[in-house]
């Protein structure tokens, strides 16, 4: 680290005092100031830590700042580039190198999570696409076809949300927590067997 930034972050003591966590926690440095509460912690998606800053007030927390760790930065050099972002944060929140560092980390996480819950995505349009034909086969052996083959096959993928959801629970690790993760498989099942129905719709109108 720079002579400069070094010098940054010494003199953000008169703006900002830390307190670093002493046990094992989820956060790893705190300070509390007139602008509300301050929180340098890890993120449990990507090789970041990140700054938090929650108003007075407020229960929730926004990220104001994002370092990058891994082999270029070590946990410590991370911490104090987050106390020295935090700093720079109060002085300019539009600065470019800290708004650039928040971009980096959310197209990172998002991208992350995407790939994660990718497989099961996957599997549940599958699902829902073998539930929606077996739906469709049985009303065109009936000689029933039209709107309502594609409303009960989609109403089926939708209905298999949990019972996707415990199956996925028990077999794919999830970052999305498990309303999210109702809501891929539901969103997916329901997706694939809206496409099976259509798509027998189209082959096989209704008379």
């Amino acid at each position: 680290m720079s002579q400069i930034k070094l010098a940054e972050i010494v003199s953000s003591s008169a703006y900002l005092i830390w307190e670093d966590a002493d046990k094992e926690t989820w956060w790893l440095s705190r300070c509390h100031a007139d602008g509300g509460l301050y929180i340098v912690a890890p993120d449990s998606v990507t090789d970041h830590v990140l700054v938090l800053h929650q108003p007075e007030g407020k229960t929730s927390f926004k990220v104001i700042a994002a370092i990058r760790t891994g082999k270029v930065n070590t946990r410590s050099v991370a911490i104090a580039e987050a106390k020295r972002r935090a700093v720079r944060w109060l002085g300019d929140p539009l600065s470019a190198e800290v708004k650039s560092g928040v971009r980096t980390w959310c197209a990172q996480r998002w991208s992350t999570i995407a790939l994660r819950e990718l497989p099961l995505a996957l599997v549940s349009v599958v699902i829902g696409s073998i539930l929606a034909f077996i739906v469709a086969a049985f009303f065109i052996v009936t000689e029933i076809s039209g709107w309502p083959m594609v409303l009960i096959g989609t109403l089926l993928g939708l209905s298999s949300g949990w019972l996707l959801k415990w199956a996925a629970d028990r077999k794919f690790a999830s970052f999305m927590g498990p309303m999210g993760r109702f809501g891929t498989v539901t969103g997916s099942a329901t997706l694939g067997a809206f496409l099976t129905a259509l798509l027998f719709f189209i082959l096989f109108p209704a008379t």
